[in-house]
């Protein structure tokens, strides 16, 4: 299991904009050197079950380590994965040997 805090990418502003662009004018929060500014047209897509307009957006992304909270939550989380796995594979294990147990059974029958 993985020990080191992990980054997790936060989107921190997020404006769209139907008709026009999204100007950098309306970032209303204070940019730090390592955000990563998205900005862009969405031509839209429409369909029976699922649709949306064309828009504007602008995103602004930022970096940060894992909270003390999510990060026992991930370490919980890979512990019950792990022995989960295991336990997958041990009665899959037991499944195939019961499986080639009773094919050698049936071949010395055979013969």
């Amino acid at each position: 299991m993985g020990t080191e805090r992990k980054t997790k990418t936060d989107i921190i502003f997020r404006e769209q904009h139907d008709h026009e662009p999204v100007k950098f004018s309306e970032i209303n929060i204070e940019l730090q050197p390592d955000d990563v500014i998205l900005a862009g047209h969405d031509e839209g897509f429409y369909s029976e079950n699922n649709s949306w307009d064309a828009h504007y957006y602008l995103e602004v992304h930022r970096e940060r380590l894992e909270t003390d909270e999510e990060y026992e939550k991930r370490q919980d989380m890979e512990k019950f994965m792990k022995e989960d796995l295991k336990k997958r594979r041990y009665e899959n294990y037991l499944r195939l040997k019961k499986e080639f147990e009773s094919d050698e059974t049936n071949s010395k029958e055979e013969n």
